[in-house]
């Protein structure tokens, strides 16, 4: 009974330093490019800066072939429509060995951009940012969720 008690504190130590180490490895800032009235187009502009050692997937690859990629959902509004998909902003691109497919992916700082036309001046854009961060030097990858709002 004893060693299953030590087993169940190391166990919940261990996973509150790897939470901890693992928090915040990306920092996210939603702006928008310039501002717009009604019928005028701009940018949604997603930066993150990512921690040393670690990469965070693109979102212009498919997710079938092992790596996740990153996602944007945005909530329906009626006060702007997404014009095209998101693009990623000069992504790295490479070939992952194990499944001998090429993905796209980011280091050190990262950049997406969403075109909406603005329908109704000062709408909120709000919606998720989801996706996969892993560390280059152990492999270990956690994945993240992130809130935004921008008007």
């Amino acid at each position: 009974m004893k060693t299953i008690k030590i087993l169940l504190f190391l166990t919940l130590i261990s996973s509150a330093v790897f939470s901890q180490e693992t928090k915040n490895i990306s920092q996210w800032k939603v702006a928008v490019s310039n501002t717009a009235k009604p019928g005028q187009e701009v940018d949604v502009v997603f930066s993150a800066t990512i921690d040393k050692d670690w990469k965070l997937y693109s979102s212009d690859f498919k997710g079938d072939i092992g790596p996740l990629p990153t996602e944007f959902k945005f909530e329906d509004n009626k006060g702007y429509q997404l014009v095209g998909k998101i693009a990623a902003i000069d992504p790295l691109k490479t070939v992952d060995p194990t499944w001998d497919v090429a993905y796209t992916y980011f280091l050190e700082k990262a950049e997406f951009r969403q075109k909406i036309k603005v329908v109704k001046q000062n709408a909120p854009v709000r919606g998720t940012i989801k996706g996969l961060l892993c560390n280059n030097k152990d492999g270990i990858c956690v994945p993240f969720q992130e809130t935004f709002q921008v008007n």
